[in-house]
């Protein structure tokens, strides 16, 4: 503390600054958040990537402003070691560096060695995020998984979903005169949602990789779930085979928007297959601009269509009159350039709809 006043004594007119990063820094240890959220929340304070060496399982995580994460080779040449051989933290600030960054790291570094140890006493009791991060990573070796499945309170064996949930919108990227981002507490989204799936009676364990809420759950899970927050969610298998079940939760996210709440890998089909296609592919159907340029109240026209099949189905769905409806399925009808009366031009409206949803989600960033 005397080597950070000294720091300080020096800063000038950054000094408030500075404060307030130090400020920063002990409001995310007492809300003793994980060590992803650690990383998140430093990498949006600094603008920078910052990264982590774990010594205690050799791993090395690296988290850029915008939430994305990796698993970087090695770690720079520059990095600032922790005490008692916990690991070592680094930042890769292009260009010259800023008037505050020795602060940061020296707050980050703090609260890295803090964080570690309460991660090192939540493994010992089973209960450690990370374990959870390493379940649902494809670069997990068996042993390791079988490993960490065990401390969970997980057999290999056990049939597990993995759920992907989208995080509420932070807004701004926060400084250090907003007060720290809370990660995925914040708001409706991964705390309510694990808490409402306690409460049914399942085993459910959590973390947050990236920008989006990782949840394992034990048992198959109810068709309705808590509401508050877009869900993808992976197919049943082993634990062993989890990152399996992780992947496909995280596509089943992407077609998720706000009429399309929860989706469910099983029920995506041939959808699936276009999960990956590159947003401007996406932008450039010309079925997919038709619909964009809908109104509200046609879309919802042509949603109900898709769903009842009928538009006296579609009338009664949306409590409208049949003919009241069959006037905006005509006028949605001149905009995209096809009928719907038939069942491939609703097939065809179906798709343009999902698609919709995928490059939505895909103009805000992929799940991480």
């Amino acid at each position: 503390m005397q080597g950070l006043l000294l720091k300080l004594s020096t800063l000038d007119a950054d000094a408030e600054s500075a404060v307030r990063v130090i400020a920063y820094f002990d409001s995310l240890l007492r809300d003793h958040v994980s060590v992803p959220t650690l990383l998140a929340a430093t990498a949006r304070l600094a603008q920078c990537p910052v990264g982590l060496l774990d010594a205690a399982t050799g791993r090395r995580t690296r988290t850029s402003p915008r939430g994305a994460v990796d698993t970087p080779a090695e770690a720079p040449a520059q990095v600032r070691e922790l005490s008692d051989g916990l690991g070592a933290v680094w930042m890769e600030r292009e260009g010259p560096a800023h008037g505050l960054d020795e602060i940061v790291l020296e707050r980050y570094a703090v609260a890295a060695e803090v964080t570690l140890e309460r991660a090192a006493a939540l493994a010992r009791s089973g209960q450690d995020p990370a374990l959870v991060e390493l379940v649902l990573s494809a670069e997990t070796g068996e042993a390791e998984r079988a490993r960490a499945l065990r401390l969970l309170g997980f057999a290999p064996s056990t049939p597990l979903q993995a759920l992907a949930i989208a995080l509420p919108d932070r807004g701004p990227d926060r400084g250090p005169d907003r007060g720290p981002d809370r990660g995925p507490d914040r708001g409706p989204g991964g705390r309510e949602l694990a808490a409402g799936l306690r409460a049914m009676g399942h085993q459910v364990r959590a973390t947050r990789i990236g920008d989006t809420e990782a949840v394992l759950v034990a048992t198959t899970l109810p068709r309705d779930l808590p509401e508050g927050s877009r869900v993808g969610i992976g197919p049943e298998l082993p634990g062993a085979r989890a990152a399996e079940s992780w992947a496909g939760a995280r596509t089943a996210l992407r077609f998720t928007g706000p009429h399309d709440r929860v989706m469910r890998w099983s029920e995506l089909g041939a959808l699936a297959l276009f999960a990956d296609l590159p947003e401007p592919a996406v932008a450039g159907l010309a079925d997919v601009r038709a619909m964009e340029r809908l109104g509200e109240e046609s879309l919802a026209a042509v949603r109900a269509l898709c769903l009842a099949g009928s538009v006296r189905g579609a009338a009664a769905t949306v409590h409208l009159h049949h003919s009241s409806m069959a006037a905006r399925i005509a006028r949605a009808e001149s905009v995209l350039g096809f009928s719907l009366a038939d069942a491939a031009g609703r097939l065809r409206a179906h798709l343009a709809l999902a698609l919709v949803r995928l490059r939505a989600n895909l103009r805000s960033g992929p799940p991480a």
